[in-house]
């Protein structure tokens, strides 16, 4: 097996493992939106709809790379592409979170920002070594 090759199964691997994180982060919505005390129905539905939209663009984000590694190659223009947007835009979402107070988000939102920087930089180094 080649370098390359190797590099491509582990983008898989995370890019899968994002995936899941973000299905998941999705899902416990309704548990996570019970934490906070005494908020009002507008400020609840609005807590709800970011932590979908933030579930949603994980699981995206690392659906897309994984199956373009799999069933095509890094050496591909456009899978170059992709490659290149989404890790930006993940280290993106994740600095966010990490510039408007990691410490006081809740701790699936800080596993989820972890996954994004460490995926983000796995796609990046991904690009700029094959």
């Amino acid at each position: 097996m080649t370098a390359r090759l190797i590099a491509e199964y582990g983008g898989i691997a995370l890019g899968l493992s994002l995936a899941f994180w973000g299905l998941f982060h999705q899902l416990i919505v309704g548990g996570a939106a019970t934490i906070f005390r005494n908020v009002s129905e507008h400020e609840a539905r609005l807590f709800v709809m970011s932590w979908v939209a933030q579930g949603g663009f994980m699981t995206f984000a690392g659906l897309l790379p994984a199956l373009l590694l799999l069933f095509h190659n890094s050496v591909d223009p456009a899978v170059r592409t992709v490659i290149g947007v989404t890790g930006l835009a993940l280290i993106l979402l994740a600095g966010h979170v990490l510039l408007t107070g990691f410490r006081t988000h809740v701790r699936p939102v800080r596993i989820g920002a972890i996954f994004e920087l460490i995926f983000g930089f796995y796609l990046l180094t991904l690009l700029i070594l094959f």
